[in-house]
């Protein structure tokens, strides 16, 4: 993680997040056209993690460094 993300607390933080979120509502983030991959980006950390799911399970696939959009 480190490698990906230097703070690596808020990156544990936005995992942990996104694991309590996607437990009990896992269509909470978005879909990539054409495919079964979802995705969440992080608000505090410049990462995306990608997930794939069924009705009992959410599998996470990867996480990866994203550069955050110009305002």
């Amino acid at each position: 993680m480190n490698r990906i993300e230097s703070d690596v607390r808020r990156a544990d933080e936005f995992i942990e997040g996104v694991e309590t979120v996607l437990a009990r509502q896992p269509e909470s983030g978005y879909a990539l056209k054409g495919s079964s991959v979802w995705f969440v980006p992080g608000h505090t950390v410049d990462l995306s993690l990608f997930y794939t799911f069924d009705d009992d399970h959410v599998h996470f696939l990867s996480i990866k460094k994203i550069t955050p959009p110009s305002l």
